[in-house]
């Protein structure tokens, strides 16, 4: 027989669609690692090699968590200059995975891939990925610091460019490390290499080009 409540009498959940949490996963400590470059710079059609580092005995890579950070700068080029849309996916012309010597991965055109793969992720996920690039017009050009930026009713972009400004990530989301390696940690045991090669300026940045444009990126 239901329980009948009462006006005195609370259910223990207000919500009808409560479900109570249960843990399916293993807690462990967390760290993070993070690799100076040698070189400081990276401009356009150079290729930067990124060594994954080898896992320890009992540590896992957690999927999604390896990215390469970078700040992007413009060198000459016209004051209204600002970058395209998802400009982390469009800066990667060419993808080489290499695991243990074995190439995984050989991409040309990585970025049109990358970049249509993204057009499904949900509104809620694309609206956290400001440090992917992906953002409004109006933050594109702040964060640019175009000479067209708007000045007036962009509060919300504003501080945004305050906490993330010129600096963007490439996230390296390999199948190895997103569905296999966390499963296996001895994989990483080997070397995992990533081999991005950079697009030229006009494919990441908009507006009026000149032959003096020159998006460098600093690691």
């Amino acid at each position: 027989m239901d329980k009948e409540f009462t006006g005195s009498e609370t259910p223990d959940s207000l919500s009808p669609t409560h479900i109570s949490k249960n843990l399916k996963a293993i807690k462990a400590p967390r760290a993070v690692k993070r690799i100076t470059f040698d070189r400081s710079e990276a401009s356009p059609g150079e290729t930067l090699y990124v060594h994954v580092p080898k896992l320890n005995q009992n540590e896992v890579l957690v999927p999604g968590s390896l990215e390469l950070q970078f700040d992007i700068d413009f060198s000459g080029g016209h004051a209204n200059n600002f970058l395209v849309q998802n400009v982390s996916r469009a800066l990667v012309r060419k993808m080489v995975v290499k695991f243990a010597g074995t190439i995984l991965q050989d991409t040309v055109g990585y970025d049109l891939f990358k970049i249509y793969e993204d057009l499904f992720l949900s509104q809620e996920q694309r609206d956290n990925m400001v440090l992917d690039g992906i953002q409004s017009v109006d933050l594109c050009k702040i964060r640019s610091n175009a000479g067209d930026k708007k000045t007036t009713g962009v509060d919300a972009e504003n501080k945004l460019n305050q906490i993330y400004g010129a600096k963007y990530r490439i996230r390296l989301d390999h199948e190895i490390l997103t569905d296999h390696g966390v499963f296996y940690p001895q994989a990483l045991y080997n070397d995992l290499v990533f081999e991005l090669t950079l697009a030229d300026a006009d494919n990441v940045v908009t507006n009026r080009l000149s032959h003096r444009d020159n998006a460098v990126v600093s690691l």
